[in-house]
């Protein structure tokens, strides 16, 4: 995930012209495998929890550090949107907000609503 960043960061900083098509969709493929990198992180992060018998009570420190994750990961996530709009790539960059929003969303779905689930499932 960190490397497909820094090679959006360098690209689009070292490119003659980051604003041509050819330049976007090389951009948008990295995008692409950046969110879903993100998706597998975070499914991974979640996984290890389904192989326990008995999963610890949901305190709220828990909960705290969970949240915090989901934020971060948002947020490092909404980063690269915000980086075209600094080079003026309006289009790329509302491409990659929806991308993001979605990847988000299917993130909270998929991944944390039934590792919540499986938690009150399991409480020990």
């Amino acid at each position: 995930m960190g490397f497909t960043f820094t090679v959006i960061t360098l690209l689009l900083t070292r490119l003659d012209n980051p604003s041509s098509l050819n330049s976007q969709l090389m951009l948008l493929f990295l995008v692409i495998i950046f969110y879903l990198n993100a998706f597998i992180t975070e499914h991974l992060n979640v996984e290890t929890l389904y192989y326990c018998r008995r999963v610890p009570q949901r305190t709220r420190k828990i909960a705290v550090r969970t949240a915090m994750i989901i934020l971060s990961t948002a947020l490092f996530g909404l980063a690269i949107p915000l980086m075209f709009l600094l080079f003026d790539l309006v289009y790329l960059s509302v491409v990659t907000t929806i991308i993001w929003c979605i990847t988000t969303l299917a993130t909270l779905v998929l991944v944390y609503r039934p590792l919540f689930k499986y938690r009150k499932k399991h409480a020990g």
